[in-house]
């Protein structure tokens, strides 16, 4: 058994004293001592914690760097301190509170990650409702008017526009993939010229509200460089004109 009992209540709260006379020995002298049971009721209740805690998957490249460096990692040797007596050990309970300190901290930082997680997930489901509510509202609308037009290079642009919200909705299908360095933008033009509309996201099967409609605007589609432009830089794939 270590010359110290007392360094190892984490390694008993997390069953990882596999000699069977080394935990016999520690459960007899944690029977009487309360530091001991005091320290592991904290490093079992900060495991628990970590344990209902959500995990996530590291970087790919941390194990191997963590490998890596720890061949550089100079162990330090036992730290003594000089009494009358002479040379002593210090015993290590501000290491043990350290280390307990360090577990309770990766436990609130892990279960902060967690929560941060589910609210970045509230909010993505809660703009998709907000999202499908505001095409529901165009679609459903009692003036809405709707118009589809194959592209140029294949897949067809469906449009519905309601003149009393002053809304559009455009979707899309079959469309060519395009490289990550180009995007598909939405032009509303008018007689004054072209107003952006935003860009289709990714997922091109899902419809978006695009713009401010006006009944004098038509719809287009046109290939940018991804971001977008200011104005046109290519022909429209589709030019529609709700009726």
């Amino acid at each position: 058994m270590t010359e110290d009992p007392h360094t190892l209540a984490g390694a008993y709260a997390l069953d990882a004293i596999d000699d069977a006379e080394e935990r016999r020995l520690f459960e007899a002298h944690l029977a009487g001592c309360e530091t001991c049971a005091a320290e592991l009721r904290e490093f079992r209740a900060t495991a628990a914690r970590l344990g209902m805690a959500a995990a996530e998957p590291p970087p790919p490249r941390l194990r191997g760097r963590v490998l890596a460096d720890i061949r550089n990692v100079r162990q330090l040797p036992p730290r003594t301190a000089r009494d009358g007596a002479g040379v002593r050990p210090i015993r290590p309970r501000r290491w043990r509170r350290a280390v307990a300190a360090g577990l309770a901290a990766a436990a609130c930082l892990v279960t902060a990650a967690s929560v941060g997680v589910a609210v970045r997930e509230r909010q993505r489901v809660e703009r998709t409702e907000a999202a499908y509510r505001d095409v529901a509202s165009v679609l459903s609308a009692p003036d809405a008017r709707a118009a589809t037009g194959r592209a140029a290079g294949g897949g067809t642009v469906t449009v519905v526009a309601s003149a009393s919200l002053g809304r559009v909705v455009v979707a899309s299908s079959g469309l060519r993939a395009l490289p990550p360095s180009q995007a598909y933008q939405l032009w509303l033009i008018d007689a004054g010229g072209p107003r952006s509309a935003g860009l289709l996201p990714e997922d091109r099967t899902r419809p978006v509200v695009a713009g401010t409609w006006r009944p004098s605007d038509k719809v287009g589609v046109t290939v940018e460089p991804a971001g977008g432009s200011a104005r046109p830089t290519t022909a429209p794939l589709v030019l529609l004109s709700p009726a």
